[in-house]
């Protein structure tokens, strides 16, 4: 029985310029150790980020990179307060610029990413496109929570006892206000 290679990790930057010259393909993984912002923002990732970049130039010139990033993440469930995982698959295609009026020149199908010194921050970029893709509100498939677990008006205890309801006060305040 033979294991199956395990992908390298991607470079943490990169020379766009010469990587779209050589019309570059790269796979591979992102540590989560350069992911700051996604450690923080999800409970815990599962598994590998895997990501697969194209190199290249469009019809018009324009320095482009399009590929795919994904991985599996849990999020805290908006009903139960319990980890509910959830697979995410960003697909992006970038121009690459080298400042922001030259983004507001690329065609609306390329989403500017600026290389600001020699090289491209590939790791930040990518993590950019999974923090994008995290859904707003994260929720269980199906019903998480029981509608037997809500309670209207009194509690039952375990020893059988009624619980007084706290907005017993309030009501009796209310009743006698009214009467003035």
């Amino acid at each position: 029985m033979s294991i199956a290679p395990s992908k390298s990790v991607l470079p943490k930057s990169v020379d766009a310029r010469k990587l779209v010259q050589r019309e570059q393909y790269l796979d591979g993984v992102l540590p989560l150790e350069s992911l700051d912002r996604l450690r923080t923002a999800v409970e815990s990732v599962n598994g590998e980020i895997v990501s697969e970049l194209q190199f290249g130039r469009d019809l018009q010139g324009h320095l482009t990179v399009s590929g795919k990033v994904s991985c599996t993440v849990e999020l805290l469930c908006q009903r139960c307060l319990h980890p509910v995982r959830e697979q995410i698959e960003a697909q992006f295609c970038w121009g690459v610029v080298w400042s922001e009026e030259q983004g507001k020149a690329l065609p609306k199908d390329l989403d500017p990413v600026i290389q600001e010194s020699d090289e491209l921050d590939l790791h930040q970029i990518l993590e950019d496109e999974i923090l994008l893709n995290l859904p707003m509100v994260a929720y269980h498939d199906k019903e998480c929570v029981s509608r037997e677990s809500f309670h209207i008006g009194e509690v039952e205890t375990e020893a059988g006892e009624q619980r007084e309801n706290p907005f017993k006060v309030l009501e009796q305040l209310k009743g006698s206000s009214g009467k003035s």
